[in-house]
């Protein structure tokens, strides 16, 4: 299950962002994630229940994921489709193998929301 390594650099990725913006705890955190990446998103929530345990976070706080299709362009014909099987990129229209995959192997935080750290200066 590569998804507790992924999450564990996502809150690594938090984390120092959180320190860097004053976040104090984390209530929220978005997820793109492409099918091309074997991401399961199951296992990315069962290993953010895990991790949210942590300081970090608030003990209310939800991951939301986004999937996003693996979209291919043939450079033959110009047509633009979603791949259905990854391990054969053939184009419907022409049935040409010269595909560029244009989505599908995102994996990045779009965004998250938090609390920010309280200040009292004198």
């Amino acid at each position: 299950m590569h998804e507790m390594g992924l999450m564990a650099e996502m809150v690594d990725l938090l984390a120092e962002s959180a320190r860097e913006h004053q976040v104090r705890r984390i209530d929220k955190v978005k997820l793109i994630v492409g099918k091309m990446t074997n991401a399961l998103p199951d296992a990315l929530l069962m290993a953010f229940d895990v991790y949210k345990e942590q300081e970090l976070f608030s003990p209310s706080a939800v991951l939301e994921i986004e999937e996003k299709e693996t979209i291919g362009h043939c450079a033959e014909c110009g047509t633009t489709f979603p791949v259905r099987d990854n391990a054969l990129f053939i184009c419907p229209s022409c049935q040409g193998l010269r595909i560029d995959i244009t989505s599908g192997r995102e994996l990045y935080i779009e965004n998250y929301e938090g609390e920010e750290e309280t200040r009292y200066d004198n």
